[in-house]
């Protein structure tokens, strides 16, 4: 299947920057996605929206706090422009794309839980989008790489789906703006957020370096104090 997997992957759709320090967007298509494992997938509509490349790299932040709309984060533990920008909120993160929308005059926002994992499937019906296991060079976690065993890979490393979305499966957990439910039951059958006022915990995708292979596939998902940061959660952004 990587071979398979490897070809769509050369074939992206439309993607480009609003600004020179933007967020490359990728175009994603409407159609039908399915959320959760697959003992109980959840079918759900989804309209078509453009999601950032790779996730928030530190140089992208580093240009939002130099633009005021973000505060400069102490104590990173890669500091590298290049690297995925952690230890970061779910506050901080509707900072950035608050700056971005401010800044380009489009709606930024975090993804909702089902257009993340929608983009992360790129109509693959298995556990990870090259196929139903872990293969080596395809994403940063746990025992999956030995370049990145103990840490993060630079953004964009990593083989891209078929859409073009880098690290959908691994490197940092990523929020998104849903509220946390522990299951996809009575969720809308469309992709809009699943939001409650004032919730105190928010859903976090994808996995990271940190964790085994498992929790990198596309359903994988935690929930995640909103107040919390860690040198394992960043996040990517969507545009309507």
């Amino acid at each position: 299947m990587r071979w398979l997997f490897l070809l769509l992957a050369l074939t992206f759709p439309a993607r480009a920057a609003d600004c020179p320090d933007c967020p490359e967007m990728v175009a994603i298509p409407s159609g039908l996605g399915r959320l959760g494992d697959d003992a109980a997938p959840f079918t759900v509509r989804v309209a078509a929206f453009a999601l950032a490349r790779t996730e928030t790299s530190v140089g992208q932040w580093k240009a939002c706090v130099a633009g005021g709309g973000c505060a400069a984060k102490a104590g990173l533990r890669w500091p590298e422009d290049a690297m995925p920008m952690t230890n970061v909120t779910f506050a901080d993160a509707q900072a950035f794309a608050a700056w971005l929308s401010r800044r380009t005059g489009q709606h930024y926002r975090l993804p909702s839980e089902a257009e993340w994992e929608y983009a992360a499937r790129a109509s693959s019906q298995s556990m990870f989008p090259w196929g139903g296991s872990m293969e080596e060079g395809m994403a940063v976690c746990q025992h999956c790489d030995p370049r990145f065993d103990r840490r993060p890979a630079p953004v964009g490393t990593m083989a891209a789906n078929a859409w073009g979305l880098a690290d959908m499966n691994g490197n940092v957990w990523e929020w998104t703006s849903d509220c946390w439910f522990p299951s996809h039951q009575d969720r809308p059958r469309d992709a809009i957020a699943r939001i409650e006022p004032g919730c105190p915990k928010r859903t976090v995708k994808g996995g990271s370096w940190y964790y085994v292979p498992y929790q990198s596939r596309s359903a994988s998902r935690v929930g995640e104090d909103a107040r919390a940061f860690g040198y394992d959660i960043g996040f990517r952004v969507a545009r309507d």
